[in-house]
């Protein structure tokens, strides 16, 4: 990560700027063009133009950078008014140094076309949609299990699971079935295993695994959602733990298989509250025991996923409709919707990305580093991954105007 500027500092950089009329540099399509400072107020900036700049919009975010006694420095602003020679600006939230990044992100060249790529086959599916992404790979596979073999599968699940429970259901959605009770809907939204430890016991306020289960919290947030009263919640909770020691349950678990944002369906297991044989030592199940059944569910969508069940709704186009923000010779950040659609973009997975400037396309990888939330936007900074020297210097060359050598270099990665 680049270094962020202390508040006080930020506030002597500033004013350094107006007072000593230091260059601010904003790069376009490969030009340098260079603001002054002139006024600075608690909420603007204004900026003088030594000569009209190309690409600059209102109400757009731009990155600038400037050199302080060998310190080079990084902040983004967003453009509120251009008049003239004059730029008004936000003040930056913050200035960086020592970039992270190898260069300087700046907007992106009007002559390179960039096309953004899945790796991995994206499905639409009547299923309902979780509130999270669950990759599916080879891990999924259970030890001495064929993963052709769904029927053995099945019945190894189930008999792992019938010494420890009274019953045992598997529920797959299609476009007739889909989630109707409380518990199928709750799990179908997030995409999380329900665990009752005990029907006749306070719902847990947390598990070893909150990743994997709901807690009480995220059960209460769901009953507020379909309407439940702020000061009901807990009435409502505990309303449907009574209903499920009425119907007989003591502990039970709905375990869903998730298929990359999809809920295929479920298992439910559960322990009844009767005594059998005048036997009062029922246990309830455990969080071991849930993991383990979760496991076999894993596996269960794996095969499903390699015997051709989701076959019939694989995307042919792996296309990723974002928009480009910014780019460095480096990496480059794009945003996305906030939606269910892009969940699965998540920090650590790797995108294929084309860069077409009009000499020469640059196929390469790139991994997303960091994700985070700018209103209905979700914003992606990637950084490219094995991108020959050969491309690199190229790319350099042609987003920044000049020659990949140590000085631009230092410069543009704030090692002045």
């Amino acid at each position: 990560m680049s270094t962020q500027i202390k508040r006080i500092e930020k506030e002597y950089f500033l004013s350094k700027l107006a007072a000593e009329q230091i260059p601010v540099i904003y790069i376009f399509n490969r030009q340098d063009y260079v603001l002054k400072v002139d006024k600075i107020s608690t909420k603007e900036i204004e900026f003088v133009m030594e000569k009209p700049v190309e690409g600059l919009v209102e109400n757009k975010k731009i990155n600038l950078m400037f050199d302080y006694k060998g310190l080079s420095i990084s902040f983004s602003t967003e453009v509120k008014n251009i008049r003239e020679d004059v730029v008004t600006a936000t003040i930056p939230d913050a200035l960086y140094k020592n970039l992270a990044r190898s260069s300087q992100r700046i907007a992106v060249p009007t002559d390179l076309q960039i096309k953004l790529m899945s790796l991995e086959d994206r499905y639409s599916l009547p299923f309902p949609k979780a509130a999270a992404f669950e990759p599916l790979d080879s891990s999924a596979v259970l030890p001495g299990i064929d993963p052709q073999n769904f029927n053995a599968i099945v019945a190894n699940m189930i008999q792992a699971a019938k010494s420890y429970t009274d019953g045992c259901k598997i529920i797959y959605y299609n476009t007739a079935v889909q989630p109707d009770k409380t518990e199928e809907r709750i799990v179908a939204e997030s995409g999380k295993t329900l665990f009752i430890p005990s029907s006749v016991a306070q719902f847990p306020e947390t598990f070893a695994s909150e990743k994997r289960f709901i807690t009480k919290a995220a059960f209460k947030r769901y009953f507020e959602s379909v309407g439940a009263g702020v000061g009901f919640l807990d009435q409502t909770l505990a309303q449907f733990l009574k209903a499920k020691e009425d119907e007989g349950i003591l502990s039970a678990l709905w375990i869903p298989f998730l298929f990359q944002e999809y809920v295929v369906g479920y298992i439910y297991l559960w322990r009844s509250n009767h005594m059998a044989d005048r036997r009062e030592d029922k246990l309830p199940f455990s969080e071991e025991f849930a993991e383990k059944i979760y496991q076999y569910g894993k596996c269960i969508v794996f095969s499903l996923e390699r015997r051709g069940y989701f076959e019939a709704g694989r995307m042919k186009d792996r296309v990723i409709n974002g928009k480009v923000a910014d780019i460095s010779a480096s990496g480059l950040r794009f945003a996305v919707p906030n939606s269910f659609v892009f969940q699965s973009l998540q920090p650590g997975v790797e995108l294929a990305v084309s860069l077409k400037a009009p000499q020469r396309t640059i196929d390469v990888k790139m991994k997303i580093r960091r994700r985070y939330k700018e209103g209905s936007l979700v914003y992606l900074g990637c950084s490219f991954v094995d991108i020959t020297p050969d491309d690199s210097r190229f790319l350099f060359e042609f987003i920044y105007g000049k020659p990949a050598n140590p000085i631009t270099e230092n410069f543009l990665a704030g090692n002045v």
